[in-house]
Order: structure tokens, then sequence, then C-alpha cells
């Protein structure tokens, strides 16, 4: 199941943190580091040797189940994606040629299945576990839900279609760009403020490119194939469909920093000052918030008077209505309603993800009939095409089997990146590209699944596998050397989105109670 967390309460951390936010050493009672530990973290960023050797002391002391959980999801991902190769090329090619157009009807089945799966899943954890969903009430969570289905939609429709009218060799260059479009999205939309233009960077993404390029060496060197000009279009079409995956992956990123409950955050932010000192890093303000240039806002209504307090308990949201707050004679919800469990966010945004994903592509059939684009010849013969495609998929056991191949490896990749998004989507996206060479060494382990004319080299694929962990591994480094500084980050941003949500929620309640008093003076 994807509950990662199991049944562990809502204060242990996720796995997907499990590295990167592992201490290195016991805080103290009043949550600081030990002067050991400071000098250690200090001395961390002096060189590329002392980097290494704190990272190797942070696995040293991680517990083993935590990077076994690791290990597992990078398997998730890199086994999935190849089921998504080896299972679409057996899927295409047992509909029928003349018959169902087998490009959206597996891009439909597909997506389907994704919504139903997470959905199951969701009723089922809710049924045993009975967490708090009162946080499914803001608007914004619903708002990223929906970018979420539709990048997911774009990039999926936009590449099943142009991926078979694609050369190899543009559809490796075109996914090598997938880390950098991470790099960029993160500073764009995570507001991630470490500098990106430095030498772990840029010799990380060198290898990951030069990686991928030796995993395409047979297609490079065998040239495009066909007729170039007629695939110029549908080049360009796959280009940018790689983009919205990025962007799915960081609204995913930005969906669970808003709303997975988090209590470190809390207790150093939105708690009201206690004499002892602040944990180090954090930012304490006052409830007296200026955004954007307007006016301050005091939670009691006053200009300068005693100051709101979101939150007053350090406990995790209750299956129970949750906390609420008082502004005046207005109930407003806490941040602890607000947000969900680890488990349950994810199995949301999963489950709604899909679901949106699967409404917005059957949006899209009458596109089939387009002619340049679909196999069918009207809007009507789309649908036909459709039902008949629907029915061959459960009558037929082989394309039923290819098709719970595909489905299954999404399912992997989807439950997989969505831990790893957590701790970092560019880091994620760089595991991704470690498919395209496993898989090759899979079709030679296994020649009878290879259904093209050739491959890369096993050496190659050895190689290329080679660049691509070195390349990762050196990004891992420099997410480790830059750790405290993207904590600060991510507490920052979820600072102003609990801010940005309590904003919402109050000035809702202040429009809702203002016309329930209009409306009963004009009675």
């Amino acid at each position: 199941m994807v509950a990662g967390d199991g049944g562990n309460s809502p204060q242990q951390s996720s796995y997907a943190h499990s590295i990167s936010h592992a201490s290195i050493g016991e805080r103290n009672d009043d949550g600081f580091r030990t002067e050991n530990e400071e000098f250690i973290e200090e001395e961390g960023y002096s060189s590329a040797g002392a980097v290494f050797s704190k990272f190797l002391e942070r696995v040293r002391r991680t517990h083993p189940s935590r990077i076994a959980w690791v290990v597992f999801l990078i398997f998730l991902v890199t086994s999935g994606n190849a089921m998504q190769v080896v299972g679409l090329n057996f899927w295409l090619r047992s509909f029928p040629k003349d018959g169902a157009p087998g490009n959206f009807t597996t891009l439909a089945v597909s997506s389907l299945l994704f919504g139903l799966i997470f959905f199951f899943m969701l009723v089922v954890y809710i049924i045993v576990a009975r967490p708090s969903l009162a946080y499914l009430r803001c608007a914004c969570g619903w708002r990223i839900l929906f970018l979420i289905g539709l990048a997911d939609a774009v990039n999926s429709y936009m590449a099943i279609y142009a991926a078979s009218h694609t050369p190899e060799v543009l559809q490796a260059l075109f996914t090598s760009l997938v880390p950098v479009y991470a790099a960029g999205f993160t500073k764009w939309i995570l507001e991630d403020m470490r500098k990106y233009w430095n030498v772990w960077i840029l010799t990380s993404f060198f290898l990951i490119v030069s990686g991928v390029v030796v995993a395409s060496a047979y297609h490079f060197a065998h040239g495009f194939g066909g007729d170039s000009k007629g695939k110029a279009w549908w080049s360009l079409i796959f280009f940018f469909s790689v983009p919205p995956t990025v962007l799915m992956n960081i609204w995913q990123n930005l969906y669970m920093i808003q709303f997975t409950y988090d209590p470190s955050p809390e207790e150093s932010h939105f708690f009201p000052p206690q004499p002892r000192r602040p944990r180090r890093g954090s930012m304490m303000f006052s409830g007296s918030v200026k955004k954007n240039g307007e006016e301050e806002f005091n939670a009691d209504g006053n200009d300068g008077d005693a100051a709101f307090s979101p939150c007053e308990t350090k406990h995790a949201p209750e299956s129970s209505n949750g906390e609420r707050h008082r502004f005046g004679e207005i109930e407003i919800p806490s941040t602890h309603s607000m947000q969900g469990t680890d488990t349950v966010v994810k199995l949301v945004m999963l489950a709604c993800g899909t679901t949106i994903q699967f409404v917005l592509i059957m949006l899209t059939l009458p596109m089939d009939a387009i002619p340049w684009w679909g196999g069918s010849k009207s809007v009507h013969d789309a649908w036909t095409n459709f039902d008949e495609g629907i029915r061959f998929v459960f009558h037929s056991s082989k394309n039923s089997l290819y098709c719970m191949v595909y489905t299954l490896g999404f399912l992997f990749t989807y439950i997989g990146s969505a831990y790893l998004n957590q701790y970092s989507v560019t880091l994620c996206s760089m595991i991704g590209q470690l498919s395209s060479p496993f898989t090759a060494l899979i079709l030679i382990i296994v020649p009878k699944w290879n259904l093209e004319k050739g491959y890369t080299p096993w050496y190659l694929s050895l190689l290329a596998i080679v660049f691509l962990c070195v390349g990762s591994f050196i990004y891992t480094l420099w997410e480790e050397k830059t750790d405290e500084e993207k904590r600060c980050g991510e507490r920052r941003l979820k600072e102003k989105l609990m801010l940005e949500m309590q904003h919402s929620a109050l000035s809702t309640r202040l429009r809702s109670n203002s016309t329930f008093i209009f409306t009963t003076e004009e009675q």
C-alpha cells in the first residue's frame, strides 16, 4: 500500500525525508544542536571531502529501514518506467491495425484505472485509519490538485501521440532536459533561495546529459530514419510535452508542503513565544502580518494589541472537527485543521490528480478526428473506435495483460515519485533518467521483449548507468551541503502558505458574517 508511514503517529517524520532530515546527533531539551554538531555542520560546507564525510556520517546514523525504504522508492521509479516502455510497446501492437485507435484507448483506459485504484486505496485508508479530511475544504488545495491533473493530462496526451512519430534520438535529448526544467521550476514556484549556478550542479547536469546521450548511442549512430521533415512538427510537440510532467511534480511537492502536517514549523513559528531560546534558523514573527504592502492584520481586530496565535496545540490533526479559533465573534479554522497526515495527503493527491486527468483526457476525445493528429475520420468515428478499443481490451487476454503491465508500471512511478518529490523534484527527475539504460539492459537480458530492430550495446548501457548514478550522487551531495538552507526555505514557504490560508479563511468568514448581519437588519 502507499502508506509509507503505516500507522505511525503524525509527529513522526515521513520516510521521504529520511536521508535529508535525519539528524547527525540528538538535540538538547531547548531544541538546539550541541556545540559538536554545530561544529560538524559548519565544517561540512568547507570542502567536497568534508561534505562527503558528513553525508557518510548521516547515512551511518540513519536507521537501516529508512535507507531500505529510499532504495525501494528508487527501484519503484526505475522499474516502473521500464514497465511502461515494455508494456506500451506490446499493448499498442496488440490492437488490430484496422480497428480501434490504440493511442487514445491506452491513454483513457490507463487513466481510468489509475483513478479507480488510488480512489480504492484512499477509501480503505480512510476506513482503517479515520484521518482528518478537514483540510479538503481549502479551495487553494483543489486549485493545486486541478493543476496536477491538468499537467499530467497534457503531458500524457501530447507524449503518447507524438512519441510514435518522434525519433528516439530527439526523445532522449528532450527528456535529458527534465532535471534542468525541475531546477528552474523549483526556484520559481517553490521559491528555492539556493544558488544553482555552481560547480556541483554543472558537473551533475553534465553527467546526467552525458548518460542520456550514451544510453541513446545506437539511435545516434543510425540517425533519424524516415522522413525527418514529416517528423519535425511531432518532435516539436514531444518537446513541449516534457515541461508539463515537471510541473506536475513541482505542484505535487507544493501540495505536500502546504497540507502535510509537520510539527516542527508550527512549534517554532506558529506557537506563542516561549521563555526558551528560538530554534536555530527559525524565523519568529508576531501576529501582525504585512502582505504586499497592505496594512497590518491583527487577529483581535485592534491596531496594535494582542497578536493572533493560529495554533495552540502540539497535537496532530484528529478525526474530529479540528480546533477552531475566534476572531471577535467569528470562528476561524486552525492550521492543524487545514493540514493532514503524510499518507492521507499523498493518497488524496494521487486519487484526485489521476481522476482529474481522466476527465480532462476524455474531453479531448474529439481531437482524435483531426486528420493529421488522430486515426479517426470524424468525432462519431472516434467514439466508435474508442468503444471498440474498450471492448478489445477486456475481451483479449493478451491485451489485458499488457494493459496491466503498463498500468502497474505507472502506479509504481506515481507512488515512488510522490515520496521522492517531497524530498527533491530535481533529484527525482535525475533518478527517472536511469530508466532508459535500465530498460536497455532488461531488453538485452530478455531479447524477446525487444520489439525494435536494434538496441544500445550492454557496455554502453552500463556506462550510461554509471554516468547517471554519479551525476545523481553529486547532486545528492549538493543537497546535503545546502540542507539547512533548503529546510529554512521550505519552512518559510510553508509559513507563507499557512498565513495565506488563515487570511483567506478569515476573509471568507468576515464576508459571510457581514452578509448575515446585512440580511438580518433588512428583515
